[in-house]
């Protein structure tokens, strides 16, 4: 029996509402606002309390920084005094302290209540941040799982895909993944700006799954006064904030700007320094390099592996391996090139930040943020990038890629296999040469640009021009 971990265990129970205080408050005191998915994971909560549905499980995957420690600490302290057996840990910390993993963590918790989980007969809810850090995590909730229906498991974990890719917990776990906020979540959690209930998905249905050119341009006509509405209660300025570094929740709470990407500093130092050694066999050097890769990438984004292979003097088998766990940890989203497989393999991927503030970091510790406004087409096409994979590829109902041929489009949405959607975005005044160029090689059910534009349709080329305002409410 480890007594080092019990009494470990016993004090954080005893301790459980000032630690659950340091991520749910402020050091003045102010409660930290909850982002979309605390209603979400308390509604399963809910669920298995009053034994309406079967969920005992659900594990939060996320890119660091998005706020899942916070949202597992405010789920806590929100059934703190309606459940009597409730257990909030790290198990990063766990692991770094005493070696002791999820099975360990189980086993000393049991000594601490005085009964076995299978005997269990009051409903306990167990919240396990980090889990990953165990490498048998999996096999180990499994069994737990297995074992009592008594028990709620909720895990966070900073690598997506660790977390999605293991068979153990499919048919057991809820996989809910958290990337980082849209901007009307900003809105709403900084200035508790709220757009009339429905407006983003009906946008979003619009944009979408509209038949053709001209249904999206007379159905987002008729939503005209809504949005309208919507952006009379917004500070336009808001817009360079939340593309500058607002997709992360900590950002809110930061003093200035300085504070902010040094904290993004840090965390992509976390980020490379363990996280990046769990999917893959990078030696030192090697990892010592990713931060000027990813420089590299926020300079230009479609930058070919020979080239970065010159420059850093890795060679291009790595760089991809770097590249594959960078995504993995959800920090970049690849978008290959459109065409054949023969095709993609010859043309270098375009790689977007998951956070258009991890780009922004870059160019400010470079002296580069004063180039704001000639940047701000790159941080506006890294938001787009996040809105589509939270949109489809988090949800498996879509493809994108991008036109590797000069004067492109951006990017090309090809939807449940039966639509494609040509998508260009800028914050100026785009007009319709790259949609021009794309469209007569693909053959898109309809296109979109969103940009600084008024609401209008060009018929002959079956493109919306769709303005700024309805992108930012989806």
């Amino acid at each position: 029996m480890n007594n080092d971990l019990i009494q470990y265990i016993q004090q954080q129970i005893r301790t459980t509402g000032e630690r659950i205080k340091r991520y749910t408050h402020s050091p003045r005191g102010e409660k930290y606002p909850q982002r979309f998915m605390f209603a979400k994971i308390k509604q399963y909560i809910d669920g298995f309390l009053d034994k309406t549905q079967d969920n005992r499980m659900v594990i939060i995957p996320g890119f660091r920084g998005v706020g899942k420690t916070t949202l597992m600490a405010q789920i806590c302290a929100a059934y703190s005094r309606k459940v009597e057996n409730i257990l909030f840990l790290s198990v990063e910390e766990t692991e770094n302290l005493l070696n002791a993993g999820v099975n360990d963590i189980i086993f000393a918790f049991e000594n601490v209540i005085g009964q076995s989980i299978e005997e269990l007969k009051k409903p306990t809810l167990i919240f396990l941040d980090e889990i990953q850090t165990d490498p048998k995590w999996a096999i180990s909730l499994k069994t737990l799982f297995d074992k009592t229906s008594n028990v709620f498991f909720c895990c966070t974990g900073s690598s997506a895909i660790i977390l999605q890719t293991t068979t153990n917990l499919v048919r057991r776990a809820l996989f809910e993944r958290m990337p980082p906020m849209s901007f009307i979540e900003y809105e709403i959690i900084k200035n508790q700006t709220f757009p009339k209930n429905g407006l983003k998905d009906k946008i979003r249905q619009i944009v979408y799954f509209s038949n053709s050119a001209e249904e999206v341009f007379n159905r987002l006509q008729d939503l005209q006064g809504d949005v309208n509405n919507c952006w009379s209660k917004i500070n336009r300025h808001d817009i360079r904030t939340y593309l500058s570094y607002g997709t992360l929740p900590f950002s809110l709470i930061m003093p200035n700007e300085t504070a902010v990407y040094d904290a993004i500093s840090l965390l992509l130092d976390k980020i490379i320094k363990q996280d990046l050694p769990t999917l893959g066999s990078f030696d030192q050097d090697t990892l010592g390099a990713v931060k000027r890769i990813l420089f590299a990438i926020a300079e230009n984004d479609t930058t070919s592996l020979g080239t970065l292979e010159e420059r850093f003097k890795i060679n291009r088998l790595t760089i991809s391996n770097i590249f594959e766990a960078l995504e993995k940890v959800e920090l970049l989203i690849k978008v290959p090139a459109y065409g054949s497989n023969m095709t993609v393999a010859k043309k270098p991927n375009k790689y977007l930040f998951m956070s258009p503030a991890i780009r922004m970091t870059f160019f400010y510790f470079t002296g580069q943020e004063s180039t704001y406004l000639t940047r701000q087409g790159k941080l506006l096409e890294d938001s787009f990038a996040s809105h589509l994979y939270r949109e489809f590829i988090l949800k498996n109902q879509g493809l994108v890629r991008y036109d590797s041929a000069q004067g492109g489009a951006d990017f090309i949405l090809q939807i449940m296999n039966n639509k494609q959607i040509v998508i260009e975005v800028g914050m100026g005044n785009k007009d319709v040469k790259q949609i021009a160029t794309t469209t007569k090689k693909i053959n898109s059910d309809y296109n979109l640009i969103f940009s600084n534009t008024e609401l209008k349709i060009n018929e002959e080329l079956k493109t919306v021009f769709i303005p700024l305002d309805y992108y930012f409410l989806m």
